[in-house]
């Protein structure tokens, strides 16, 4: 009986998960690298999850990533970017993202926490912390920001897996901010390979 109650659940769980995959639409096919973009509940800005496989080890990856310093040179529509503090595995981020005319850039500190499992694997967890510092004049602090970057490892290379989902706040409308979701995740991930292949 309870082999069989562990069964149903089973399944159950399973239909869950196959549901929420099925929700991701494609947005972005190119260069090896895949964007998916999906509705968030609750919001009217969507999600997005980017995939790319890049020939590189998953500890080369975690060191480019805590190097805050340095993400204008790879990370998509970076403007400034520093590292605040570090205490262990978790350090905070500051990150200031280019928007378009007429709108203001979006700046926000991030929580990053490393996590690494006994196979290999590691996600980086990213959390917006929006009262971590004053605001800037001139620069719009986002609302909400969080998400997560999973490394797996296969064989040589490391599938790279980018999700991610924020609330830019002030007034930009939710379908341009839509519409070109795909181009930051893309623009990342193409310049993370880049970086690491110099």
């Amino acid at each position: 009986m309870k082999a069989r109650i562990l069964l149903i659940s089973a399944f159950g769980f399973l239909s869950i998960v196959s549901h929420a995959q099925q929700s991701w639409e494609i947005d972005r096919d190119k260069d090896g690298i895949i964007v998916y973009t999906k509705e968030e509940e609750g919001s009217a800005f969507k999600s997005f999850k980017a995939v790319v496989t890049i020939h590189a080890a998953t500890c080369e990856i975690v060191e480019i990533l805590k190097n805050a310093d340095d993400y204008t040179k790879w990370y998509g529509y970076t403007n400034t970017s520093a590292l605040l503090r570090r205490e262990g595995d978790t350090q905070y981020n500051y990150v200031e993202t280019i928007f378009p005319w007429p709108y203001s850039n979006r700046d926000m500190v991030y929580r990053m926490s490393i996590n690494a499992s006994t196979q290999g694997v590691v996600k980086i967890v990213l959390k917006g912390i929006p009262d971590y510092q004053p605001e800037k004049q001139g620069i719009v602090r986002m609302k909400k920001a969080e998400g997560y970057i999973l490394l797996q490892p296969i064989g040589e290379k490391t599938e790279v897996t980018y999700v991610f989902h924020s609330e830019p706040g002030d007034n930009i409308p939710p379908w341009l901010a839509n519409n070109s979701i795909a181009e930051l995740p893309f623009r990342t991930l193409s310049g993370l390979r880049k970086v690491l292949s110099e």
